[in-house]
């Protein structure tokens, strides 16, 4: 099954920050794919182990992803927050 994102979401991915687009599912066996845009317009495809979803700034708890080192594992780039 493949399912678009409309609105699109904004990620954490091992890449730096990128914007959700597609998923696809292709059943129980298998995790969930990502297609995530990244800055400069190149589309990556990420598992969903891999994806970490960034929590609305307007609800009072401002961007609530940590540091990637500790998310990840320290052999992962850092990545700034998004800003506007």
């Amino acid at each position: 099954m493949i399912h678009q994102l409309n609105p699109t979401i904004d990620v954490k991915t091992p890449l730096g920050d990128g914007e959700a687009i597609f998923l696809i599912d292709y059943g129980v066996n298998t995790n969930t794919v990502w297609v995530c845009r990244m800055n400069g317009g190149e589309v990556k495809h990420f598992w969903s182990d891999d994806i970490k979803i960034y929590g609305n700034p307007m609800n009072g708890k401002g961007w609530d992803v940590d540091n990637d080192s500790e998310i990840m594992g320290a052999n992962w780039p850092t990545c700034p927050v998004l800003t506007t």
